[in-house]
């Protein structure tokens, strides 16, 4: 049995780090080899301490993006070689997979990414959403990560990429020769709370359909803005009877009370986002930028229609026409009418409810992490 070296710089809450992504693949790991935790969670007062040093603030907001910063790269990277010279010491590691690019090492090494700095150039001038996520970060840093980076992907064994729209990237403008760049779509955390799919289909049919569902914590980029001028559009028009439940952001993201139509949950746990999903009719996420977009394919695995936007990696996971639609702009009035569409159409209803079961049986952790593991193996056999 392979065995690996799993590292990753996990969050306070471990399982919380980057959407649940490194700790569900790790258990769909477990199974298929030999795991061996390289730990490299940044002691609390070099975590904080980090933090402040590279704090800054952006359109009135504090931000701190420090694990991108110089010396949490240097710590980290010191600690994973010394990690893998101890292995190597006692039992060698076959490969060591990396949350991310944390450093080089003597033994076969991976990284797992749905985002590259090169693709943060391509999309920094043009793309506001973006410019949101990584505000703090000037061009000159994200150059200087980007060439870093590239030096790493040179000396790697591999890149897993999250999506066929990174992988493209990373062969065609990161130089990444194409044999090194693997796709390994994600799971889906939310997929594995039970659903009756009959039951929800059949009242999905029953009536008019008028409910939508946002989730997403950071609610500008994700596109929040859009969804409620939209909604406004039809609550004004034909469609008064259209509701929007928000869940996500820790408070209330604008000035005022949410309005008419709008009901404001805040954070959610796994286990609401299964149960919301079931009790709404359309998932509407048209995210200015998401590297992949877990929460669609949580929805399609339950049978909920999505609308998400044409870009970045949402055109893998929603087809227009089959499990939902895609918004070519930032038009209200384009999204108003490919809401009011999907909620009308009740084929689009049962097609999506009757691949729920392939979503599901595809987007699982279990599939991903045997993939990871059979890559790894190929490539150090």
């Amino acid at each position: 049995m392979l065995r690996v070296g799993f590292a990753c710089a996990w969050d306070p809450q471990p399982e919380a780090t980057w959407s649940h992504t490194p700790w569900q693949l790790r258990e769909g790991m477990r199974s298929e080899c030999d795991i061996v935790d390289i730990d490299l969670t940044y002691p609390e007062p070099a975590r904080l301490a980090l933090k402040a040093a590279y704090a800054r603030r952006r359109d009135g907001k504090l931000v701190s993006l420090w694990k991108h910063t110089r010396p949490a790269r240097l710590l980290n990277s010191s600690r994973l070689t010394r990690a893998d010279e101890a292995n190597r010491q006692s039992r060698p590691l076959d490969a060591i997979l990396q949350i991310g690019d944390l450093g080089p090492t003597r033994t076969p090494y991976f990284f797992l990414q749905d985002l590259s700095y090169d693709l943060l150039l391509d999309l920094e001038q043009a793309d506001k959403g973006v410019q949101m996520q990584f505000s703090s970060l000037s061009l000159a840093t994200i150059r200087r990560l980007r060439d870093r980076q590239r030096r790493l992907y040179e000396t790697s064994h591999g890149v897993i990429a999250l999506s066929q729209w990174l992988a493209s990237h990373l062969v065609t403008t990161s130089g990444v020769p194409a044999e090194k760049v693997h796709v390994v779509h994600p799971g889906a955390t939310a997929a594995k709370t039970p659903v009756d799919l009959s039951a929800v289909t059949a009242r999905r049919l029953a009536g008019r359909r008028s409910r939508l569902l946002f989730v997403g914590r950071n609610f500008e980029r994700k596109g929040g803005v859009q969804v409620l001028q939209a909604l406004k559009i039809l609550r004004d028009g034909e469609r008064a009877d259209v509701t929007l439940t928000i869940a996500g952001p820790k408070a209330w993201p604008l000035s005022g009370e949410p309005p008419a139509g709008v009901t404001f949950l805040g954070p959610v746990s796994n286990e609401e986002v299964a149960r919301l999903v079931d009790e709404h009719d359309l998932f509407v996420l048209p995210s200015q930028f998401e590297a992949f977009g877990i929460v669609f394919v949580e929805a399609l695995s339950r049978g909920l229609p999505c609308v998400g936007r044409d870009a970045f990696a949402m055109p893998e996971i929603i087809q227009p026409g089959r499990n939902g639609a895609l918004v070519t702009s930032d038009s209200a009035d384009e999204l108003a009418d490919l809401i009011t569409s999907a909620l009308d159409d009740d084929e689009l209803i049962r097609r999506t409810s009757a691949a729920a079961d392939e979503s599901r049986a595809y987007y699982s952790w279990s599939r991903a992490g045997r993939q990871v593991v059979e890559i790894m193996g190929a490539a150090t056999s």
